[in-house]
């Protein structure tokens, strides 16, 4: 049975003209699985504005995933589109793609932001969008928990969104404990909406505890993780040639970005 070998606690960032609670990266870890970025907004009441204006990804997989609220995203490969609650939005960036996202103003907002990070060899791959609608969702039900699937495999059922490499994301819905089967070459962390990130031990199974949450991992990154604000590639030479290729156009351009 797995249990919680590590705590942290998200802090905060600015991303536009929202605050949100950072949980990945940190000094300390850098990684759960392929995830390598977790941002968590809201609830919060959307004002009025520009929500988060164009800009770019490359070397990764991104995923917005909403429990409250409605978000148009559109991007340089002229895709547009609405997703609500229980839906989500997914980006394969690849080689580089610039997006917005712009919230529903007046309405309540509550979601997460995470990314994969995309194996050495399709670190370039051509960047492609899918909108993922609330329907698309698989509810795995094991009893005492309910399981919105939107990324992996678990009791016979499969996500929607096929990451490019073995990943579990779901959206934990729990009135009792339930105990659960996970692959044991996972890593393995569970998200708390009060900003607590717990990565768990190595195991073949995992207790479930009442409550709502995340419940996320996979097969471990390929290293090396190199940052570069929204670029995360393998090394030094593709990050900078994500940036060239970036300010050079080369990734498109939205609403006037990158010239």
């Amino acid at each position: 049975m797995r249990h919680v070998a590590e705590r942290i606690t998200a802090k905060s960032a600015p991303v536009g003209d929202l605050v949100v609670l950072r949980a990945l990266p940190t000094a300390k870890r850098r990684s759960v699985g392929p995830f390598v970025f977790l941002d968590h907004f809201g609830p919060f009441t959307v004002k009025p504005g520009p929500g988060i204006p164009a800009h770019p990804h490359a070397g990764i997989e991104v995923i917005t995933y909403l429990f409250e609220g409605e978000q148009v995203h559109r991007d340089s490969l002229g895709n547009e589109s609405r997703v609500g609650a229980g839906g989500a939005q997914w980006i394969t960036a690849g080689r580089g793609i610039i997006h917005a996202e712009k919230p529903e103003p007046g309405v309540v907002l509550h979601g997460v932001q995470m990314w994969t990070s995309l194996p050495r060899a399709r670190k370039l791959v051509e960047p492609r969008y899918r909108a993922v609608q609330a329907e698309e969702i698989l509810v795995v039900d094991l009893g005492g928990a309910r399981l919105r699937l939107v990324a992996g495999t678990l009791e016979g059922s499969t996500g929607p969104v096929v990451l490019a490499q073995p990943a579990l994301l779901a959206h934990v819905i729990a009135e009792a404990n339930v105990e659960l089967k996970i692959d044991a070459a996972f890593e393995l962390a569970i998200y708390r909406f009060n900003g607590a990130l717990e990565v768990l031990s190595a195991g073949e199974s995992v207790m479930l505890d009442a409550g709502e949450y995340i419940l996320f991992g996979g097969a471990p990154a390929e290293g090396p993780l190199l940052f570069g604000g929204p670029f995360v590639m393998d090394s030094e030479e593709r990050l900078a040639q994500a940036q060239l290729d970036y300010l050079r156009g080369r990734m498109g351009t939205l609403d006037g970005v990158p010239y």
